[in-house]
């Protein structure tokens, strides 16, 4: 698990240097254009029979955090049981130690699920009366930076390495997905800058590593970059996806990686307000699954704590944030259409997903940042529909707006998301 988390910590550092220096450099880039959001089906899960969704059932949204021991006590509680309590439903990663037999007594008195190590097909395929808890595999954790560290070469983190560690998961056990998650070499759209010993290219190493994945992300943390100065906010969440997109295909799903604290040993700590609009702006980019980062370590180096659980207004909003999900996860999970278009009255780019469920129209939207306004901007939004007239109800928000020659319009403010149904 150290090891995990030191690896977290080491590239977010590294890259940001990297990429500091190069804007500081480069002239300051054009407005971002439009994104074709892709969202894959959740269909995709019905080949795993012991997997996270083997019916396909689009009322599920997965909610997901990284690297936690449901045998663990915070608040008295055990974390396979707080977490569900909070709408966290799976954890990525019950990881091979010596300690391993604990976390799994801890994983069958809780009854939580967990995406398990790699190594551990055997112990996994063995317990037949707990299948239900082993819903898939972590392959790896950040490989495409892992694959040189410092002067070590490590040949069992190169693309072709993990796909093979990858295939052989498969081939024991095809019941269930491998997920493997990506730093920012492949997560960001200057990845390549600083990346390792290349196998093909760089281009080709990326789609490589993601097709070890059945399930992939990328961490990230843009609200609390120790020296990110003013140049990152949460729109580069959502930049994430759309990066791996390119690199993962249009069928892979792909989840939100957002931090819940502070994951380094300076820097910021993230709040509530910044955790929402980081998960929100995964969204709607195409994010099709969130992943908490927890973790969060004391600045003076007195180790580390479960963020989430343990900063009271993080674990009331991350609480409030997941049941909206939830309750929204048959809008999220259908198909993005064409046909919506936004803009703002002071040029902030604006995402927008739209969908029809149930022979409903459904809009969302967010007022995004940029490298020049990272912490977004108030704007009077125009949504252009395909509706000519009528009423919209703003899903959670106990009011109407009006649809009138094709377009709302409404006021956002930075970061603001709405929802609307008509």
């Amino acid at each position: 698990m150290n090891r995990f988390r030191a690896l977290s910590v080491v590239v977010l550092l590294a890259v940001t240097a990297a990429t500091a220096c190069t804007a500081s450099e480069a002239e300051p880039p054009p407005p971002p254009k439009p994104v074709s959001v892709v969202i894959p089906s959740v269909d995709y899960y019905k080949k795993w029979a012991n997997g996270p969704n083997p019916t396909g059932d689009p009322s599920v949204f997965p909610i997901t955090v990284w690297m936690q021991d449901p045998s663990g006590v915070e608040n008295g509680r055990k974390l396979g049981l707080a977490y569900p309590e909070i709408g966290i439903d799976t954890g990525i990663g019950l990881w091979e130690d010596e300690w391993w037999y604990l976390r799994q007594e801890g994983l069958h008195q809780t009854d939580w699920r967990v995406y398990v190590d790699a190594t551990r097909v055997d112990a996994v395929l063995a317990d037949t009366a707990h299948a239900r808890n082993y819903v898939g595999y972590l392959v790896a954790d950040e490989p495409d930076m892992n694959k040189v560290y410092g002067d070590v070469f490590h040949p069992d983190m190169q693309p072709s390495a993990i796909v093979r560690a990858a295939d052989a998961v498969r081939a024991k056990d095809p019941t269930r997905p491998t997920y493997v998650n990506f730093s920012p070499w492949m997560g960001t759209p200057t990845g390549e800058v600083g990346y390792g010993y290349i196998e093909e290219s760089y281009e080709e190493d990326m789609r490589t590593y993601c097709s070890a994945a059945d399930i992939a992300s990328a961490d990230y943390y843009g609200w609390t970059h120790p020296d990110r100065g003013d140049t990152v906010g949460a729109y580069s969440y959502g930049q994430v996806i759309d990066t791996m997109r390119k690199w993962c295909g249009p069928d892979k799903p792909l989840y939100g990686f957002v931090e819940t604290g502070h994951p380094h040993t300076h820097g910021e700590i993230i709040d509530p307000d910044q955790l929402e609009s980081a998960v929100w702006n995964t969204v709607l980019h195409g994010a099709t699954g969130i992943n908490y980062f927890a973790h969060s370590f004391y600045t003076e180096g007195r180790g580390e704590y479960s963020s989430v659980l343990t900063r009271p207004e993080i674990t009331a909003r991350v609480t409030a944030v997941n049941a909206r999900l939830k309750s929204l996860a048959p809008v999220l999970n259908a198909p993005h259409l064409p046909g919506v278009t936004a803009s703002a009255d002071n040029g902030i780019p604006v995402s927008v997903l739209h969908k029809e469920v149930g022979g409903e129209r459904w809009v969302l939207a967010q007022t995004d940042g940029t490298r020049q306004h990272p912490r977004s901007l108030a704007a009077t939004v125009t949504l252009t529909v395909p509706v000519g007239s009528g009423t919209a109800a703003v899903v959670d928000e106990d009011r109407t707006v009006p649809i009138v020659d094709g377009k709302i319009v409404d006021d956002f403010g930075p970061y603001g998301v709405h929802v609307y149904r008509f």
